[in-house]
């Protein structure tokens, strides 16, 4: 059985839960669940047969990350992978900013596919790859 895949645009953000558990250690746990996840439409989530909690392998021209998947609350937007900025983002974005010092943090094509044996790596094990 060929495995279920989506291909997506990837837009990134700020979210309230991110700034929420920013006030406390990034290094931790709060951090982690608040910025290794991401948010799909009902019916993206449907097409993969996922439920909110599973995992997913997000992967870009740049890299890939495994995130924990959530059901959007700003549904419908169909086709639209919703990432906090943070490690797990930087992961997957273009690093070139075109001499502006920013990368391209939205509109960028991705490919989502289930990951259930996977997990979202731990921010440390993220650093020390980005750090490499």
């Amino acid at each position: 059985m060929a495995k279920k895949s989506l291909e997506m645009t990837l837009i990134t953000c700020r979210t309230i839960d991110q700034g929420v558990a920013r006030e406390g250690e990034k290094m931790e746990y709060d951090y982690q669940r608040a910025c290794g996840v991401c948010y799909m439409d009902y019916e993206d989530m449907r097409l993969l047969d996922i439920l909110p909690g599973d995992c997913v392998l997000v992967k870009s021209p740049y890299g890939e990350v495994v995130l924990r998947v959530e059901r959007s609350k700003d549904e419908p937007h169909k086709g639209i992978l919703v990432v906090p900025l943070g490690p797990w983002a930087n992961k997957i974005v273009d690093p070139e900013t075109h001499s502006t010092g920013m990368p391209s943090l939205k509109g960028m094509p991705v490919t989502v596919e289930p990951a259930f044996e996977s997990a979202v790596p731990n921010i440390k094990v993220l650093i020390s790859e980005l750090q490499s």
